[in-house]
């Protein structure tokens, strides 16, 4: 089985928003727990962990964090040079 795809870069730049934004509004991992729903292990891996996080969980995360998602997304990706789209590449 392949091993899940994880962007280590960006999601550390997550994380570090959504931590930075907890601490700035005196909000614990526990307060987030309690804002959530979510076990304090789910809340420790969305906003301090390793591991990938869910759209739902960044979505649940902001909203306990009193913060629009796009704030935390807001930031550049380098986009590398693709190929053309296989259409284009066969002359369809």
């Amino acid at each position: 089985m392949p091993e899940q795809y994880i962007e280590k870069e960006t999601l550390q730049k997550i994380r570090d928003r959504l931590w930075e934004r907890a601490k700035s509004i005196n909000l614990t991992l526990e307060d987030l727990e309690d804002r959530t729903g979510f076990s304090y292990s789910q809340v420790y891996r969305i906003v301090r962990g390793k591991n990938n996080i869910s759209v739902s969980g960044l979505v649940a995360i902001c909203r306990a964090l009193e913060i629009q998602p796009n704030q935390i997304l807001d930031f550049e990706i380098e986009i590398p040079n693709f190929l053309p789209p296989r259409k284009a590449r066969k002359g369809i």
